[in-house]
């Protein structure tokens, strides 16, 4: 396979401890990854959540994201929704055959517990307006 999963084995032919004058036998090795902090695997793309704010998700935004090249910014567009998913090209994980993955970054919307009375008004003006 192009990618080696977690818990895969692999053998290196010839490359084991030699027996007393005989030859190499062969090396198993298991490979385990660990998770990352923020990126997820689904083959050769990488998966990530974004928490945005809530007006963000209403009017658009640009966000700053780390990837494995380095920073950069993400535009959120405006009246995106919960779970949407949003693609970034070639940012995903390099495979043998020189390609890349894309990243792709699920959109979480934060609601707020709480809101001050000034929030609460306006709101509450959006949902007289049927938003």
């Amino acid at each position: 396979p192009a990618e080696i999963e977690d818990g895969e084995m692999i053998r290196l032919a010839n490359r084991g401890e030699a027996a007393s004058r005989g030859v190499s036998g062969d090396l198993y090795v298991r490979v385990h990854v660990e998770p990352h902090a923020t990126f997820r695997r689904d083959g050769a793309n990488l998966l990530m959540d974004l928490s945005v704010n809530l007006s963000d998700a209403l009017l658009g935004a640009e966000y700053p994201i780390n990837t494995l090249d380095g920073k950069l910014t993400l535009k959120v567009p405006e009246g995106i929704g919960y779970g949407e998913v949003l693609r970034i090209k070639s940012h995903g994980v390099p495979t043998r055959t020189g390609r890349r993955g894309d990243l792709l970054v699920k959109i979480i919307i934060k609601i707020p517990s709480q809101l001050s009375k000034k929030a609460r008004a306006l709101i509450e003006g959006l949902k007289a307006e049927g938003l």
